[in-house]
């Protein structure tokens, strides 16, 4: 666990080199980058956090693309990632490309996996559906 931002976010660390964090998507937990942590830990040190709300994260407040963004800037601060990799799974590839567009300079490199650009209208509803959920009771 690492405390930010007043609230306490589950984290793992594998590995030693460069920094690279994995930010999972709505409903998700750290645990979809399991298997990729342990093989790409063998070049990087691999920071996997549960968001807010999220996993073994508790709800804390509202939450927002903002609030995970400084979430997630506020743990590379409290490791001393002065830089790092970014690797972002649906939800989470919002994420790191605000991270990346607020902090261009701490961002080597983004991996965007199943982007949501511009989701058709039947996937908007089910997507807005899910973020009010996670928004009144968390996603664990």
């Amino acid at each position: 666990m690492v405390a930010v931002n007043g609230k306490e976010l589950a984290l793992e660390q594998h590995g030693d080199g460069p920094a690279l964090v994995m930010v999972h998507g709505l409903g998700g937990t750290s645990n979809v980058f399991h298997a990729q942590a342990g093989l790409l830990s063998r070049w990087f040190k691999v920071i996997r956090l549960d968001l807010e709300g999220s996993g073994r994260s508790a709800l804390k407040g509202n939450l927002s693309i903002e609030g995970y963004t400084a979430d997630v800037i506020a743990v590379m601060d409290q490791l001393g990632a002065t830089e790092a990799h970014l690797v972002g799974h649906s939800m989470g590839t919002i994420v790191c490309q605000h991270i990346a567009a607020a902090h261009p300079t701490r961002i080597k490199s983004l991996a965007l996996l199943g982007p949501l650009a511009e989701p058709p209208e039947p996937a908007r509803a089910a997507i807005r559906t899910r973020g009010e959920t996670a928004r009144k009771d968390g996603m664990t």
